[in-house]
């Protein structure tokens, strides 16, 4: 039986130029995945995967306004 693996989508550019900004929403992100807030910046600088967990897309598109569909490359 082959297993399927579902590839993470990456966030659109602009989306990590925001969490590296914001401080407060790098706070956000960093309690819910239970980081440490420098490493939330040091996995958007490196654009990262992990941020396109569904909970985290929430908490992002939660503290900015924008919808969860905009802020992932299709």
């Amino acid at each position: 039986m082959a297993t399927t693996v579902t590839k993470r989508k990456k966030l659109k550019d602009e989306v990590y130029d925001i969490i590296r900004n914001d401080i407060p929403l790098r706070h956000k992100i960093s309690k819910q995945l239970q980081i440490e807030v420098q490493s939330v910046y040091q996995s958007a600088a490196r654009k990262s995967t992990k941020f396109s967990l569904p909970v985290i897309l929430e908490v992002i598109a939660k503290h900015t306004g924008l919808p969860k569909e905009e802020l992932t490359n299709v």
